[in-house]
């Protein structure tokens, strides 16, 4: 029983500590990638 909770706490640790961060980075950077090759593609040409 204590090993088991051992094990729940360290994974919610790096669920917490590093699965979300690293998450919530590649989501946000996707998404301003997202928009700029949408402005490349889409955008009004202004020379």
């Amino acid at each position: 029983m204590q090993t088991e909770k051992k094990r729940e706490l360290k994974v919610f640790l790096f669920i917490t500590v590093v699965l979300f961060p690293l998450l919530s980075i590649a989501l946000v950077g996707a998404y301003g990638f997202s928009i700029w090759i949408y402005q490349l593609l889409f955008a009004p040409r202004v020379f």
